[in-house]
């Protein structure tokens, strides 16, 4: 499954609530950067706690993922395309295959939800997102799940 995902500097709730009322969509599901802090890691900057680090809402039948991210992009930077894929090793082979004449933009890691999430932007200067519906041992939430 592909899913087109756009991210937008600390201006995504304004969005979801714009294609909200233009196309007359169902509330969309958001997690807040302050809700989650990958382990490791410091606090957000201040002011970015209540930037949505991952939303989503269904548009036109079509689930379409939505983050703020930092820094701005460039106009039209600012689209990517996130693969599903079943397992971390399938994510594993997709982003090395889009890597090659590419720049990666995300090393795979994994998250709260995924064994595997990377990003590169391909040799045609497409942004893509890799992301395992295989979750990490002991986690239950997945990309599209509800519980978040």
């Amino acid at each position: 499954m592909v899913t087109p995902y756009l991210t937008f500097n600390g201006k995504c709730r304004v969005v979801l609530d714009f294609y909200r009322t233009v196309f007359n969509c169902d509330e969309p599901k958001v997690m807040h950067y302050g809700n989650y802090i990958p382990e490791g890691s410091q606090t957000p900057p201040q002011g970015l706690s209540d930037w949505i680090m991952h939303g989503e809402m269904v548009i036109c039948g079509t689930n379409v993922w939505f983050a703020d991210e930092t820094p701005p992009h460039a106009i039209g930077g600012n689209i990517k395309l996130s693969v599903t894929v079943p397992t971390g090793n399938e994510g594993e082979a997709a982003f090395k295959a889009l890597c090659k004449d590419g720049e990666v933009t995300l090393p795979p890691t994994d998250t709260f939800y995924s064994v595997f999430h990377a990003a590169v932007t391909d040799r045609f200067g497409v942004n893509w997102n890799v992301v395992a519906e295989e979750a990490p041992q002991g986690e239950t939430l997945a990309p599209g799940n509800d519980k978040y």
